[in-house]
C-alpha cells in the first residue's frame, strides 16, 4: 500500500476514535438532521478558512524566497521546495 494513503487512513482512525470519545458515537450511529449536518460542514470549512489565511499571512511576512536558501521565522525554518526537490536527487 501506498505510504501516504496509509498515513491518511491512520489519520482517518485516529480521528473517529477521538469523535466517539467526544460525542459517544460513530457518525454512522450519530442522529442529526440534514441541517445540522450541513451547519457542522459549515463551522469546518469556515475554521479551515481562518487556517489558510493564517498561513498566507505567514508566507507574507517572510522575506523574498529568492534571496535566501532558507528563511527562519517564528522559530520555523522554511525551505524552498525546489531546494528539496534538488536533495533528494
Amino acid at each position: 500500500m501506498d505510504k501516504i494513503v496509509k498515513e491518511i487512513q491512520d489519520k482517518f482512525q485516529q480521528r473517529s476514535e477521538v469523535g466517539v470519545k467526544k460525542y459517544g458515537t460513530d457518525l454512522q450511529g450519530a442522529e442529526l438532521s440534514i441541517l445540522e449536518w450541513l451547519n457542522h460542514l459549515q463551522e469546518e470549512l469556515m475554521d479551515a478558512t481562518l487556517y489558510i489565511q493564517k498561513l498566507k499571512n505567514e508566507l507574507q511576512d517572510i522575506d523574498s524566497w529568492d534571496n535566501a536558501d532558507k528563511i527562519t521565522h517564528n522559530g520555523f525554518i522554511y525551505i524552498k521546495y525546489s531546494d528539496i526537490i534538488k536533495y533528494k536527487k
